[in-house]
């Protein structure tokens, strides 16, 4: 299921043994289009975000393209592999990003005032009792496990690398002139390169893919106690993006849960 749109969308796509999720997208307070997407493709256990930027037409375009079109394309890949080891898979991913990448950069220099368009990726994909984590850009996905809540993706993102650098500390971070500003995203000049992850699923773990409108307004602290106390995945998304409106709601917020019990 791929979405996107103005107003909010929500609802546990399926409900398996093994895992359940919720999703929901949402305009925010202050913007008049929603440029964000996000797709689930249960047969593979693909999870899909995606921000677009570029203004309001190439920005939800360029999400568009990305969640109706990645998913084609790593199923197909993967398909074609008859290996599932770690390695292969992050080969697959790796490559279909690269290639989705250069597909947006296409779209937008092939059509008229849509040059420039780009938007950030965040997926996990769940294969064989391990989570496979790609993203460009800064949208995230975090992982809550026995009461820990840490970030999994990497932001590619000016001040993200100033952080890196030592150049500037995590309070200085959240009010520096260059907030906002992406390093890497899908439709950019330069070969894209995902960040990727994976790592073993725990009976218990909770994954959570979310766009900045989320975590540019509430804080990880506030994230984890909802993740927390809602432990139904649905409730938890909708209760997430009110939190993030009553906070100003600056933008749109996307968020989408995963949980996994492990159990067939």
């Amino acid at each position: 299921m791929a979405t996107e749109g103005n107003t909010t969308v929500a609802g546990v796509m399926e409900m398996r043994t093994d895992c359940r999720w919720g999703a929901a997208s949402d305009v925010g307070k202050e913007r008049t289009e929603n440029e964000d997407a996000f797709h689930i493709e249960p047969d593979i256990d693909l999870f899909l975000v995606s921000d677009g930027m570029g203004g309001h037409q190439g920005g939800a375009l360029a999400s568009k393209i990305i969640v109706e079109d990645l998913p084609v394309k790593i199923e197909t890949r993967l398909r074609r592999r008859k290996s599932r080891k770690p390695r292969t898979i992050r080969s697959v991913l790796r490559r279909a990003v690269a290639e989705q990448s250069r597909q947006v950069r296409m779209e937008g220099v092939s059509e008229a005032g849509y040059k420039g368009m780009g938007a950030t990726v965040v997926l996990a994909l769940l294969q064989a009792g391990r989570a496979y984590i790609a993203n460009l850009g800064d949208s995230r996905a975090y992982r809550f496990r026995r009461g820990r809540f840490v970030q999994i993706s990497k932001d590619h993102s000016v001040v993200s690398d100033l952080v890196e650098k030592g150049v500037l500390d995590e309070t200085e971070a959240d009010t520096h002139e260059a907030q906002g500003q992406i390093t890497h995203y899908a439709g950019m000049d330069k070969k894209a390169q995902a960040h990727l992850r994976t790592f073993e699923l725990q009976a218990g773990d909770r994954l959570l893919l979310c766009t900045d409108g989320l975590t540019d307004m509430i804080g990880h602290k506030e994230i984890a106690n909802i993740l927390n106390n809602q432990p139904d995945p649905q409730a938890a998304c909708n209760h997430l993006i009110a939190a993030a409106n009553a906070a100003g709601g600056h933008d749109n917020i996307t968020t989408l849960i995963i949980d996994w019990s492990g159990k067939k």
